[in-house]
């Protein structure tokens, strides 16, 4: 499991019941679905598509003003988020880069993300004070029916720069792929898939949320 860091200046409060973990074979099966050939479903229609870019706007900047309690949120209880090491192959060579028994950059349940933010809100988090600022730009989305009704498969491109201190910069870029699930009138993220393009992290850390 991993051990991300944020800045511990603005979280909110604690939620008071951690949830469940999943199972190895369900966390086998989620991350099956994500690496299973994409964009297979029909394209959901058009008020649907701005329905869900909308949702994903509004988690990028409840992540970058840090409301972190308010973004955990939007996690389902069952999360599978998961940020594979994308293993660098000649073409020749027909292995996947991708398994779920290789290495990881996060490898997390919704109990790991209530424990990176319990940290945060001790106030001890002394490598985030001052706190890293963050952008983030989500694009190209995509969304598509799955064979779950009111589950949708969700494609985005995103873009996080962040700055610390005076001159600690950097900018991570990658792909996503999202399980949304309709809750009410809005989405809970049920599944993640963060793929990274850079196998080894040229960064100094990945002391954030995706």
């Amino acid at each position: 499991m991993s051990a991300g860091l944020v800045s511990p200046l603005v979280a909110e409060p604690a939620a008071s019941c951690p949830p469940p973990y999943l199972t190895l074979d369900q966390a086998r099966a989620a991350a099956d679905q994500l690496l299973s050939p994409s964009g297979q479903g029909a394209p959901v229609d058009d008020a649907l598509l701005l329905k869900i870019e909308r949702f994903l706007r509004m988690e990028a900047r409840l992540l970058d003003e840090e409301k972190f309690r308010a973004w955990y949120n939007l996690l389902a209880e069952d999360l599978f988020y998961w940020a594979p090491v994308r293993e660098s192959r000649y073409r020749r060579d027909k292995r996947p880069e991708i398994t779920y028994a290789g290495m990881t950059f996060f490898d997390d349940r919704k109990a790991d993300i209530d424990t990176r933010l319990k940290r945060l809100e001790t106030g001890m988090a002394w490598s985030e004070d001052p706190p890293t600022r963050h952008v983030y730009a989500i694009t190209n989305v995509e969304a598509f029916e799955t064979g779950v009704s009111g589950e949708y498969e969700v494609h985005s491109i995103f873009t996080q720069y962040r700055h610390r201190a005076d001159y600690d910069a950097s900018t991570l870029m990658g792909r996503r792929r999202d399980i949304l699930r309709a809750d009410g009138s809005s989405f809970l993220i049920a599944k993640r898939l963060i793929l990274l393009q850079q196998s080894v992290l040229m960064a100094k850390n990945i002391s954030v949320f995706f």
